[in-house]
């Protein structure tokens, strides 16, 4: 199971949130590094052992602008969520080779056509609800999904709150696809980790357990490491 380290960025620098309350994002405070550079962050995660990093550029995401000539500094295998809604965006994100893998994200899509494209999709969900500007529903989106294609299931509003996975939620999508899964929102600790593990997850976005020293990035890392 991967563990892949979480890095939002927004204004130029690392911040972190609780529950998706993004106006209130504050600069990201960690026990890794006395830093919020977005690079040095990034770099401490790669000495950790981490193998890839999972990036949200907040303000692509929003359409305030982004923090792409950050991001490509960055080294290493990247997952970037840079608000994708449209597969000209997805081919002019892809043309500035500034990471490995796109993540499009239900919160930002406004084309399904996307789902045929070689993507990570993110179903953002809040509150229990997917995240949709056109109100896609989660059945509309499954029916075109390919099947190849990752998913994350990604719980907003447990975002920073350590309060612990939406289990259900997890167990809703996965009883109807067959597609590589990742989780994130919410990783409260070790025994978060082991249920993943156990129930076939293919990896698992943190970033709220390692700043605080919850979770020690190297050792769950190794742990799990197939």
């Amino acid at each position: 199971m991967e563990i892949i380290p979480v890095l939002d960025i927004m204004s130029g620098i690392a911040v972190c949130g609780r529950g998706g309350d993004r106006k209130n994002y504050r600069p990201l405070k960690t026990v890794l590094c006395n830093s919020s550079d977005p690079l040095e962050v990034a770099r401490r995660y790669r000495r950790e052992g981490a193998e890839k990093i999972y990036i949200a550029d907040l303000d692509a995401i929003t359409k305030k602008g982004n923090n792409f000539c950050i991001i490509k500094s960055i080294e290493g295998y990247k997952i970037l969520d840079g608000g994708i809604t449209s597969k000209l965006e997805l081919e002019n994100l892809r043309s500035l080779n500034i990471c490995d893998k796109v993540v499009v994200g239900t919160e930002t899509l406004r084309d399904l056509d996307l789902l045929n494209e070689d993507i990570i999709l993110s179903l953002d969900f809040k509150n229990g609800e997917l995240l949709s500007p056109i109100n896609y529903t989660l059945e509309e989106i499954l029916d075109r999904l390919n099947s190849s294609i990752p998913l994350i299931i990604l719980d907003i509003s447990s975002v920073g709150t350590q309060r612990g996975i939406n289990w259900n939620l997890v167990e809703e999508v996965m009883k109807k696809v067959e597609n590589p899964i990742y989780v994130g929102g919410g990783v409260r600790d070790e025994k978060d980790l082991k249920r993943c593990y156990d129930m076939g997850i293919q990896g698992v976005l943190i970033g709220t357990g390692i700043h605080r020293g919850t979770l020690n990035l190297r050792e769950i890392i190794e742990r799990y490491r197939d």
